[in-house]
């Protein structure tokens, strides 16, 4: 009896320490929702449209929305900028499965890209090459971005932070507290400014960029806590500017415009799922934490009486003779 309640505490034991272990699996095992029958039409070869690839260009003076103060009243002028973003039109694009390339005028002191929605699964590699116009000599440079949506735009017209679209508006607004951003600790800034994705994709005063990204998880935008709301996919926006940004090293106005010749391969990505991470970390983890147990009964097995010890081999003695105690040990002088 008192061997079996010892069964039943190690079963239990082990129960409760898999509790976690499966929780993480079934929620990664969970299917995530598929892609609209319309996007897997376009999935053919050559075959890359608006419905995937949205193109855009920053044209703007930097110069404020808010002229006087009967305008800043009115409802339907809460931004404080303008939009400096044309051929954006937000609407929602199917996954990238397929390659593509494309070219744009690069003017000074402006910047463009594409707005894709990149997913898992899928190894995204993209090439951008600047040239000069008009057979000149000089050396072009620029600043290559990838940015998440939310980095790029306030979702919200309350939200605060330092965008990219707001950082672009401003720049020759003359206003000191760019200077003040720019110089400010680098938990100020990463609590403020916008940022690369993954905090590495920024590549700055180059001609020639290449680089690949694949993805771990779906990006989805957040929920407040107390929101009844289920995250929306997340796109991701290739930017290449020649503006001076609030980044210290980033490339200034060149007085010139270029050509920008943009390559994305997409290729499929084998790899595992995410809950074979968690897998080996809880299998390590319970491990540890079994390893008391399971040592304590082995330990109690061993003293165990009614075991069978008729086929253990004992120690063999030494078999010599006893030493003689009648020797006679000399007197001390």
């Amino acid at each position: 009896m008192l061997v079996f309640r010892r069964h039943l505490n190690s079963i239990l034991v082990v129960s409760i320490l898999m509790i976690p272990l499966m929780t993480a699996i079934g929620y990664e095992v969970a299917p995530n929702a598929s892609a609209q029958t319309s996007c897997n039409l376009l999935y053919q070869d050559g075959i890359v449209d608006t419905s995937t690839v949205e193109e855009f260009q920053m044209l703007d003076d930097g110069k404020t929305n808010v002229e006087s103060d009967e305008k800043a009243d009115n409802e339907d002028d809460w931004q404080f900028f303008n939009d400096p973003v044309i051929g954006l039109n937000w609407h929602e694009l199917c996954p990238l499965r397929n390659s593509f390339s494309t070219s744009f005028e690069l003017y000074n002191d402006s910047a463009v890209g594409v707005r894709i929605n990149m997913v898992t699964g899928w190894k995204y590699s993209f090439s951008v090459d600047l040239q000069p116009l008009n057979d000149s000599e000089e050396r072009p440079v620029a600043d290559v971005y990838l940015l998440q949506e939310n980095e790029f735009r306030p979702e919200e017209f309350w939200d605060f932070g330092m965008y990219y679209t707001w950082d672009y508006t401003s720049r020759h607004s003359g206003d000191e507290w760019r200077d003040d951003f720019a110089t400010s600790s680098p938990n100020a800034q990463n609590m403020f400014l916008w940022g690369a994705f993954r905090d590495v994709h920024s590549y700055e005063k180059l001609n020639n960029v290449d680089f690949s990204v694949a993805l771990d998880h779906p990006e989805e935008s957040s929920c407040w806590i107390f929101d009844d709301c289920v995250g929306t996919p997340e796109t991701m926006l290739l930017v290449i500017d020649t503006w001076d940004n609030i980044r210290m090293y980033d490339a200034g106005p060149q007085g010139a415009n270029y050509s920008v010749d943009l390559t994305v391969e997409v290729e499929e990505r084998v790899s595992l799922p995410n809950w074979t991470v968690k897998c080996f970390c809880c299998g390590g983890l319970i491990s540890i934490l079994a390893a008391p147990f399971i040592i304590h009964r082995q330990y109690m097995k061993a003293g165990d009486v009614s075991l069978d010890m008729t086929t253990t081999d004992m120690m063999p003695h030494l078999e010599t003779a006893a030493e003689s105690s009648t020797d006679v040990i000399p007197p001390m002088d």
